[in-house]
């Protein structure tokens, strides 16, 4: 897919605004930079890592889950290694990438392709759900939000995730789905997933990110000290600003939005040119583990194929 050079232009010239105005306050504030505790705890780091890694195999198994019930599940170390291949596509314009990496990987498996699409739909309408519902609770639990000034669109909130409940219903995606392949001459399926089913793959995928929270909480703690009572607002915030990231479709992995998001989060508990050298680290450390992850996988991955082909190759001999 060729774009227009105006169009690749304005999606840098975007994420690159928003970081010339976190600069900026970092500049003007540098004397709350100078003043503010910041710290180095090199073991609730390391345990940060630790727990924040394991987040991802939560998630993961939210995705194996989705395959194992829509019947289309590949061996877990092929899951595993089609996941994170696919993640690399969230560092390019255009968050469909992600999406497309996993689908041709199942359809050069055989999977049907319209089985593969509703499971990568419920995999990110379950992930965005379940962060968002992490969100608006963490809200009431922190004081230094004022609730007052959400009442007015928590209705409408509330009315969007009744509507997502509803859409995970199995049922109704399947009469969706068999609506638009109808209507291109394709024929109908039928889904074999359960509403129990898609409910329990969302907490999954709550557990996920409240797992990937607490990692992030212990980071932040390493680095400038936090209240152990603010660890359900990080997690949240982390939540939010991570789906605001991924649905912002002009940034190579959220770059830019995630963090302006987060430092608008973050400053509620914390000087905003503090925030703002938190989330740019924030970015870094979750990057190093993504990228990290990638290569261990890589490498597994071609010490196993090796090891096959060794033992290929010894019983052809003894054949």
């Amino acid at each position: 897919m060729r774009k227009s050079p105006y169009l690749k232009f304005l999606q840098w010239a975007i994420v690159v605004a928003i970081f010339f105005f976190l600069g900026r306050m970092v500049w003007e504030n540098w004397i709350q930079v100078k003043e503010a505790p910041f710290t180095f705890k090199p073991f609730p780091l390391l345990l940060s890592t630790v727990i924040f890694i394991f987040s991802y195999f939560i998630q993961i198994w939210a995705w194996y889950l989705i395959t194992v019930k829509l019947e289309i599940a590949i061996n877990f170390q092929e899951t595993l290694e089609s996941w994170f291949y696919s993640q690399l596509g969230k560092y390019l314009p255009g968050k469909v990438w992600l999406l497309l990496g996993r689908f041709y990987f199942y359809e050069s498996k055989g999977k049907s392709k319209k089985i593969i699409s509703i499971a990568l739909y419920f995999e990110t309408i379950t992930m965005l759900m379940a962060a968002g519902l992490l969100f608006l609770t963490s809200l009431f639990f922190f004081e230094e939000v004022k609730l007052d000034s959400l009442k007015g669109s928590f209705w409408w909130l509330s009315f969007l995730f009744i509507l997502i409940f509803f859409s995970l219903h199995p049922r109704i995606l399947q009469k969706t789905f068999n609506w638009f392949l109808i209507y291109f001459k394709k024929e109908p399926l039928s889904l074999v997933i359960s509403y129990f089913d898609a409910l329990w793959i969302l907490f999954v995928c709550v557990l996920a990110w409240v797992v990937g929270g607490i990692g992030f909480y212990l980071f932040v703690d390493s680095i400038f000290p936090v209240s152990l009572n603010q660890i359900l607002f990080l997690t949240g915030a982390l939540a939010f600003s991570s789906i605001l990231g991924l649905i912002a479709i002009f940034a190579p992995s959220g770059l830019g939005v995630r963090e302006g998001a987060l430092v608008y989060l973050l400053s509620f508990m914390m000087p905003g040119s503090v925030a703002v050298i938190i989330s740019i680290l924030t970015r870094i450390w979750m990057t190093l583990i993504e990228i990290g992850l990638i290569g261990v996988v890589y490498l597994l991955s071609k010490i196993r194929k090796g090891l096959e082909k060794r033992d290929q190759h010894v019983k052809a001999k003894k054949d």
